[in-house]
């Protein structure tokens, strides 16, 4: 019964964890962006061409104008009071003095609090102002110096600037966040099974016994990393471009690299709850420590330090790039890393297994005798 449970828990914990959770948050972020975000406006010029540039906004899927405020300040109260998280000012006598060449002012008010909300409205209140900025312009030219329309609107649009977005262009958090997320998820599932998995009890040959058991979970997880990354892009639509061998073999050796390390972790550390929890603060934290929601480079320099060798800093980034780009760039080179962490962390637990037998077998010879865990 107990190694049923046991087997149960493990099976769980890289399977079913990882999966519900997976499905869970891809269903979170399956609308690909922030839409309909309350949106607070303080119209000082209350003109026909001021009201059309909140229509504009109001008008995106992206913002949802609910307040008319009195006076600037009253929208950074909104959003202290998380009612708003973006913000429009349009200045008094704003088309008259567009009208006269004194270049006003639209203040665009944003939630810093919230960066992803932050990203988004930047994005969409930025190009909704550009547009308007050349309507305004041309209009302002019709006016002033009486030009036709295609006229006025070739001397604005001039120079011409274009932003192309590669990769990512719906600004979708599933591409962005889910395949490392899911792999990290996976990663701490796999490495606390491993890491209470060795039996107290001598071997014929422990490099077969411990080697036996880094490729079962090595394979477990494979198979649970392959099941996730294969419900991201069938049903929730998440690119993949890349070659699907390259995808699997560094997969696998992501897999064993962390399935090694588990290993170890049960070999030094004989309470079984005792080395979960610490495969647990080794390995949770990983998203963060690796750069992968946010960049490595902006780290400080002793998180820098240690990010680059962790395992899964040389699998996610890559999954990333060979799901989005269709290539990644370090992948020869990550894979070495992985293989190299795998025959390290093995020679490590082998040798502490051995000690270990060496040092009952030496008490037992001097009749001391030694309490070994059989489970």
């Amino acid at each position: 019964m107990n190694k049923i449970k046991k087997y149960i828990m493990a099976f769980s914990l890289i399977f079913i964890t990882p999966l519900v959770v997976n499905v869970m948050l891809c269903y979170m972020f399956s609308d690909h962006q922030l839409k309909e975000i309350p949106t607070a406006v303080y119209l000082g010029d209350n003109t026909q061409f001021s009201r059309s540039i909140v229509s504009y906004f109001d008008d995106n899927e992206t913002f949802d104008v609910k307040y008319y405020v009195e006076s600037p300040y009253d929208i950074e109260k909104l959003i202290v009071e998380n009612k708003v998280r973006f913000g429009l000012v349009i200045p008094d006598d704003f088309y008259k003095d567009l009208k006269e060449y004194k270049s006003p002012t639209i203040l665009t008010v944003y939630d810093g609090s919230q960066l992803a909300y932050t990203s988004f409205t930047k994005a969409q209140a930025s190009e909704t102002l550009m547009t308007i900025k050349g309507g305004a312009l041309v209009k302002v030219l019709q006016a002033k110096l009486n030009l036709p329309f295609d006229q006025a609107k070739k001397i604005v649009s001039s120079i011409s600037i274009q932003t192309r977005m590669l990769f990512n262009p719906t600004r979708n958090y599933t591409n962005y966040l889910m395949p490392g997320f899911m792999a990290a998820m996976v990663q701490a599932g796999l490495v606390i099974a491993a890491s209470v998995s060795i039996n107290r009890e001598k071997r014929k040959s422990m490099i077969t016994y411990l080697g036996s058991k880094i490729l079962v979970y090595s394979i477990l997880g494979f198979i649970s990393l392959m099941l996730n990354i294969y419900i991201q892009t069938s049903i929730f639509d998440v690119p993949f471009r890349g070659n699907i061998k390259d995808l699997m073999v560094i997969t696998f050796v992501f897999s064993m690299a962390v399935s090694t390390i588990g290993i170890f972790i049960s070999s030094v550390v004989w309470d079984k709850i005792k080395a979960s929890q610490a495969a647990a603060v080794l390995f949770l934290p990983n998203t963060i420590m690796i750069g992968y929601t946010y960049p490595l480079i902006g780290m400080m320099d002793g998180y820098k330090f240690v990010g680059k060798y962790i395992p899964l800093y040389h699998y996610a980034d890559n999954l990333r790039d060979l799901m989005l780009k269709g290539y990644a760039m370090n992948y020869a080179k990550d894979i070495k890393y992985l293989l190299f962490v795998s025959v390290i962390f093995l020679v490590l637990a082998v040798f502490v297994e051995i000690l270990r037998e060496n040092r009952i077998s030496r008490k037992k010879s001097l009749g001391e005798g030694d309490t070994i865990e059989n489970n």
